[in-house]
């Protein structure tokens, strides 16, 4: 019973994380065409990431090519050190995302982007030969991500 509770956990962080993925991906497609400077910048941060968390969740549904997992974790670990750099007040132009909350709960918003990058990395040191703990600590990345722009990114 316990093995298909931990195979029933693994299959919906699994599926969590390829709803964000796609989300993420989707929705910048033709978001920063006419971004300029610092917000054409962090969206295209975001944008990296949200490939890299894509091509991170089909590695796990395919099980294929499991070890690129550290090199997509590692990317969104090196830009999430930056995310704090990428909001200086002020960088509401048009065509953010960014919520006003950002530069309101300023601590909140940074301890958020320190979560991604501890988690990032430890996603990057996960075991690939375990793929339960994989996906859940994909799922946790994920999680990270989404609770963020859920918080701080304006829904369209």
């Amino acid at each position: 019973m316990r093995c298909n509770s931990e195979r029933t956990k693994a299959t919906m962080a699994f599926a969590m994380t390829m709803a964000f993925a796609l989300l993420v991906v989707g929705r910048v497609a033709g978001a920063h065409d006419h971004a300029t400077g610092i917000v054409k910048e962090r969206m295209e941060a975001m944008e990296r990431m949200g490939k890299a968390m894509k091509a991170i969740s089909q590695r796990i549904q395919s099980k294929r090519d499991l070890e690129s997992i550290k090199q997509n974790a590692q990317l969104i670990q090196s830009l999430a050190v930056n995310i704090p750099a990428l909001f200086p007040k002020g960088s509401m132009q048009h065509p953010t995302e960014a919520r006003l909350q950002i530069w309101e709960r300023w601590s909140d918003f940074e301890c958020k982007a320190q979560r991604l990058q501890s988690e990032s990395n430890q996603l990057a040191t996960t075991d690939i030969s375990d793929l339960s703990v994989l996906t859940a600590q994909v799922a946790e990345v994920s999680k990270i991500c989404s609770g963020c722009h859920e918080a701080y990114r304006l829904k369209k």
